[in-house]
């Protein structure tokens, strides 16, 4: 699932089991691609910035359903970054109970009382590792992107961790201009959602500095 892969990518599992940025930019982030996870599904339409149902049927998955569910329920709420501040609250839980349903990841027991940012391990450091070296690969070698992929890598590009991707200097410029042309070709309800997530990811950096 595609919010599988963001975490993957913006949470260090096979290192310091620390998240790779603030925890509400990766909230908003994994937000974002529950969404997105219902937009390739074809289950919800996302136009400019406002987001409807297209297809009411479940798509056999317990996250994705709760939230096709919810925006059903609440047809009055169509603002995307309504949606995105709403299952932000819960994003890292229900994504990381995904996660640890199928034993990829495991959330680590705090030694110290005091620690406030949850952390996760990986014991399967090639499954693990997977979203973002397939991303990296594809990128610098300019390959083609599945509709996954695509967003993937916008929603990456959304909260500023393409250099958590590329993490090679010299890989940078020949796929950030790859990745320019990739994004300017995206589908507009993606492109659509990965402009929201990144104000949403923008304004909670400014509130996170101060």
């Amino acid at each position: 699932m595609l919010a599988d892969d963001f975490f993957l990518v913006a949470w260090d599992t096979t290192g310091s089991g620390k998240p790779r940025m603030h925890l509400q930019g990766i909230a908003l982030g994994l937000a974002g691609a529950l969404i997105a996870e219902l937009v390739l599904a074809q289950r919800v339409a996302v136009r400019g910035v406002r987001l409807g149902v297209a297809d009411s049927r479940r798509v056999q998955e317990s996250v994705a359903d709760k939230v096709l569910s919810e925006i059903c329920n609440s047809p009055q709420h169509t603002d995307v970054r309504t949606w995105l501040a709403y299952l932000a609250q819960r994003s890292i839980a229900d994504v990381s109970g995904r996660l640890t349903a199928v034993g990829l990841v495991q959330r680590e027991t705090p030694k110290l009382l005091k620690r406030k940012q949850p952390r996760f391990s990986s014991s399967d450091f090639s499954r693990a590792m997977w979203p973002a070296t397939r991303l990296r690969l594809a990128l610098v070698r300019c390959e083609p992107l599945s509709p996954q992929d695509m967003a993937l890598a916008t929603l990456v590009d959304a909260c500023d961790l393409t250099d958590t991707v590329l993490d090679d200097p010299a890989d940078r410029r020949v796929a950030r201009q790859y990745l320019t042309t990739l994004l300017a070709a995206m589908p507009p309800p993606l492109s659509d959602l990965s402009r929201q997530v990144s104000a949403a990811v923008g304004d909670a950096v400014l509130t996170y500095r101060i």
